[in-house]
């Protein structure tokens, strides 16, 4: 991995930029826009990055999917639990190493993940064939606000003209997956994906979702969505873009609405009473 230093960060696309690095470093993402969007400019500016051992089985289980070649090498199988001198010891080794450590009962549902998920041959070869580009970074300046806007797409096939995104879910079935797309900004990740990527000259005709359960049996589906939701997801970045772009030049990061606000309700809140007119309206 290479940490590239903020101060040459350009328009483009970039190999092998740390994680962190990518996280921590220079532009707006996605995650950053959706923080304004469905929160406020002061979660974005003022709020922390939560780390758990979550992020570690979610990192290995796209390292499983979208690297199955490298995911031994890359991967340690530790310790049942986390307790005790044993697993601190090969935390500290795996840091220096730069390896991910995860319990044994984690590493072997990871491999049980990406072998289901790879003995479809479809899937497989989207992912193993060609020469994919696994989460390159890609940097552009936003042709309205000028602010620089980084995304990160797990999987782009140049020769396919597309991308692939990976999503751990709790059900992948189809009605409950597109739940998650409108409460996760699914739909807002394709738009700004798919546009900075264009705009990077890098052909996009296709975006799919591959969603996995984490538990046996590795339910999985791919999906696309609907150009409609697309649209909506983009002008809720749009949305949020000015919202982040008015907030630096003011350099002020609002919580909530500043001021008295009245509240509004919807029918359902009124069970003793009837609902005004314009609360049923609401509704």
């Amino acid at each position: 991995m290479t940490d590239i230093p903020e101060s040459i960060i350009k328009p483009g696309v970039y190999q092998g930029i740390a994680n962190e690095a990518y996280h921590s470093g220079e532009g707006v993402s996605k995650s950053g826009l959706w923080t304004i969007s469905t929160k406020s400019p002061a979660h974005f500016k003022y709020g922390q990055r939560k780390e758990s051992k979550a992020f570690d089985f979610g990192e290995a289980s796209h390292l499983a999917i979208l690297q199955p070649n490298e995911f031994e090498s890359i991967v340690v199988r530790g310790p049942d639990d986390r307790r005790g001198n044993k697993w601190k010891d090969m935390v500290e080794a795996c840091g220096l190493d730069k390896t991910l450590l995860l319990t044994s009962g984690d590493y072997d549902k990871v491999l049980a993940l990406r072998d289901a998920i790879h003995a479809d041959s479809w899937i497989n070869s989207i992912i193993t064939g060609g020469n994919p580009e696994i989460e390159a970074s890609g940097y552009v300046h936003d042709e309205v606000t000028g602010e620089l806007v980084r995304v990160r797409p797990d999987l782009y096939r140049e020769d396919l003209r597309g991308i692939l995104d990976v999503k751990s879910t709790e059900s992948a079935n189809p009605d409950a997956f597109a739940r998650s797309v409108v409460n996760y900004g699914y739909h807002a990740q394709e738009a700004i994906y798919s546009d900075v990527w264009r705009l990077l000259r890098r052909p996009v005709d296709w975006f799919a979702f591959l969603a996995f359960e984490k538990e046996a049996p590795f339910a999985f589906a791919v999906y696309e969505l609907p150009p409609a939701i697309v649209e909506e997801g983009r002008a809720l970045m749009r949305q949020a873009l000015g919202t982040y772009h008015e907030c630096k030049e003011r350099d002020h990061w609002p919580a909530y609405a500043e001021g008295v606000q009245e509240l509004s309700f919807k029918r359902w809140a009124y069970r003793a009473t009837q609902a005004p007119d314009e609360e049923l309206q609401a509704a």
